[in-house]
């Protein structure tokens, strides 16, 4: 071959002599001859597979863990994989009892060297490609066990179209798992639920949807190995359906009023803060196997939803304004998901004669008669309600608490709005007595519930408001 001819009598030169006192041994060094890279002559790469294919693996013949055929089995792995920034190996073991270190640290796992080349070449290729890696949780400060990353593929190629617009399946998948913090990305998950609200054209449309898996894995990397959080695969057919729920179970009105949306899982884990990766799990079988919502994450969201800096003014911290909006998602998910609620909770429910659900309505209400009063008298807005400083008493114990606030707002705000909203707050208080009058304590869902009522009613005050109020008046996320 003359071009490793040519590197040769380079290597035996003069120059290449000078040229090494100027490399590390950790560096990596490729040849370039008349413009061709030597790395991409099929025969070069052949010649390694096949030294690594001898050097790497022990004498004992096992049978592979993953083709089941019997072949010499692997001593070390050709190379690591690099997940989130982190390099691990694609399997060890953590005792030397079972072999870890030194040269039989895969013994115990065997796989030949054929499996294991083709394995880490295909994750290294899904780690690296965009079009197969989402994500879910990423933070440098974080132990890397805390960060998730999802790989996701489809078994065959698949093509759609709805109407004249071809879809990008996988890239729709994707939209679910967007790592996006801000409000506007998430228009994009309105345009994934329209298509799979529509039938999807194809030639046998429905055996290609029920022939195409997809396959979804979460992994972290935890000093210096690989962690599978997760792993699911399902038919296309049944992801199509079981993600429609899902985005009907997230979709809602905006705090301003504005057109409803869905949220993504990422957005919907970092709305709570929350780190742990079982909530991750079982939110993907929400969205992909439509399983029930994890419950734990209920008391995450609702501290998350009563902090002040969630509810206050976006002048004060306008990074906190899509934060609502995700935690109300959020609510809807884990208290109506799979129930007819879904199609009503998107906005303003004036049915609903849940008692936590009309107090949380009755705060917003007189939250509304304070900013009126405020602005009736002084032409400005407050940036700090009686929201900011009585959400947390009165969604947990709105029995104790409710009684100063109405009476608060009976002698200083009331008397200044004129009669539409003294009528609700009446209305507010009729119904509440119909149901039984306010509720001493209010259980964890409960609380969501009140979250809702008020996140509905706040957001329907806002709709209302003519643009030009909307833009001066200082109006809250």
């Amino acid at each position: 071959m003359q071009q490793l001819a040519t590197v040769i009598d380079f290597l035996d030169s003069e120059e290449a002599a000078g040229i090494r006192a100027q490399v590390d041994a950790k560096d990596t060094i490729a040849f370039r001859v008349m413009g061709l890279n030597l790395t991409e002559l099929l025969d070069i790469q052949k010649f390694w597979y096949d030294h690594l294919a001898k050097e790497l693996v022990t004498d004992e013949v096992g049978e592979c863990g993953a083709c089941g055929r019997s072949h010499p089995i692997l001593r070390t792995l050709p190379r690591e994989l690099v997940v989130l920034g982190q390099k691990c190996q694609l399997s060890s073991f953590n005792k030397s009892a079972f072999t870890s270190y030194g040269k039989d640290q895969t013994t115990n796992s065997p796989l030949c060297f054929d499996c294991a080349s083709q394995a880490i070449d295909a994750l290294d290729y899904l780690t690296r490609t965009e079009q197969h890696h989402r994500t879910i949780w990423f933070d440098p400060k974080a132990s890397s066990l805390e960060n998730q990353l999802a790989i996701f593929w489809l078994n065959r190629e698949t093509s759609f179209t709805v109407g004249e617009e071809v879809i990008d399946v996988e890239a729709m998948l994707a939209a679910i798992l967007d790592n996006h913090q801000t409000v506007t990305p998430q228009a994009t998950l309105s345009q994934v639920r329209a298509f799979l609200a529509t039938p999807w054209q194809a030639n046998q449309a429905a055996l290609l949807l029920d022939a195409t898996q997809l396959c979804l894995g979460v992994i972290s990397a935890n000093k210096g190995r690989m962690v599978i959080r997760e792993w699911l695969n399902e038919s296309l057919g049944q992801v199509k359906a079981n993600l429609s729920r899902y985005l009907d179970a997230t979709n809602i009105i905006s705090p301003r009023g504005e057109a409803a949306h869905p949220f993504s899982i990422a957005a919907l884990l970092q709305s709570t803060k929350a780190k742990n990766p079982n909530f991750t799990r079982g939110l993907l079988r929400t969205a992909y196997l439509s399983h029930l919502p994890p419950v734990g994450l209920l008391p995450a969201a609702v501290n998350a939803f009563r902090n002040p800096n969630t509810l206050q003014n976006p002048k004060q911290d306008p990074k906190e304004t899509w934060r609502l909006h995700a935690l109300a998602s959020l609510f809807k998910l884990v208290l109506y998901f799979g129930t007819k609620e879904v199609n009503t909770m998107n906005e303003h429910d004036p049915n609903n004669r849940g008692p936590a659900y009309l107090c949380g309505t009755l705060l917003a209400i007189l939250e509304e008669a304070q900013q009126k009063s405020h602005f009736i008298k002084h032409k400005s807005r407050l940036d700090t309600t009686i929201v900011n400083r009585f959400y947390g008493s009165v969604s947990t114990a709105p029995g104790v608490n409710f009684g100063g606030l109405i009476r608060l707002a009976a002698t200083a705000h009331l008397p200044d709005v004129g009669k539409d909203i003294n009528i609700l707050v009446e209305d507010a208080m009729t119904k509440l007595d119909e149901v039984g009058g306010f509720p001493d304590t209010l259980t964890l869902a409960q609380q969501a519930e009140f979250g809702l009522g008020f996140y509905h009613q706040r957001a329907k005050f806002r709709a209302d408001r003519p643009v030009k109020n909307k833009q001066t008046e200082g109006d809250q996320p």
